[in-house]
């Protein structure tokens, strides 16, 4: 494991709550968009951990490559890191807006005539050998009133892998992904932040890395602008 349980469950439950947080502004609109609710969640997250204020537990917000640009077909990462080794775990969000609008979250491309999303899935799959990614898809449903393949308090994430493989089962992946096709995909992968969370820290997804330059977890395409740094140095108490 990259840390011990205790620190583990610490973690996952800033996850959980950050993520539940942002989705209560979702609901009452004061987050207004995909990207609006990433940062705001990867803000919240690095501000829940620092205010339990835990002996050798820190996050903080970190450019990595000031030159990057949207090659890796996400939008966040989140590097987790004792003192020797590293994970590192992207993710690509997506607002569905299922409650106002149908079929508009996924779009064609006009250079390539294909799905966006899965041109991001196929950028993002150059990665899966080192980096654990994730798809997350928030929700403005008030709590409890969501559908029922959307989690009762906060987002829907698929690993990329169960994405991935349920995109090549598509009739063609030039069309647009529909909100039919988004619901027979959370039916049977959904799972929450926090399960995300447990699965890198107990190494169950992603791949440990030495501790060092981060852009050994990106291959060729090079690290993203930034990332939240969750680390944990015992001997730092």
């Amino acid at each position: 494991m990259l840390f011990p349980s205790n620190i583990i469950e610490q973690i996952v439950s800033c996850a959980h709550w950050a993520d539940r947080l942002v989705r209560a502004d979702l609901i009452e609109g004061v987050v207004v968009s995909e990207n609006d609710y990433t940062s705001n969640f990867t803000g919240a997250l690095r501000r829940e951990i620092n205010a339990r204020a835990i002996p050798g537990l820190t996050a903080k917000i970190q450019v990595l490559n000031p030159s990057a640009e949207r090659e890796l077909g996400v939008d966040a990462c989140v590097i987790l890191q004792n003192d020797r080794k590293f994970k590192a775990g992207i993710f690509e969000a997506k607002w569905p807006r299922l409650s106002t609008h149908v079929n508009t979250w996924d779009s064609k491309q006009k250079s390539s005539g294909e799905s966006h999303f899965y041109s991001q899935m196929q950028r993002q799959h150059i990665q899966r050998h080192y980096a654990a990614i994730w798809e997350m898809f928030y929700c403005e449903y008030p709590f409890g009133s969501q559908p029922s393949f959307m989690p009762n308090e906060g987002s829907a994430c698929v690993w990329h892998d169960d994405a991935y493989s349920f995109s090549s089962s598509r009739p063609s992946n030039d069309d647009p992904w529909n909100d039919d096709e988004l619901k027979a995909l959370l039916e049977s992968h959904s799972l929450s932040i926090a399960e995300v969370i447990e699965a890198i820290c107990t190494c169950t997804q992603g791949k440990l890395i030495p501790k060092g330059r981060y852009e050994k977890a990106f291959g060729d395409m090079g690290a993203p602008h930034s990332a939240l740094i969750i680390n944990y140095s015992p001997d730092s108490q």
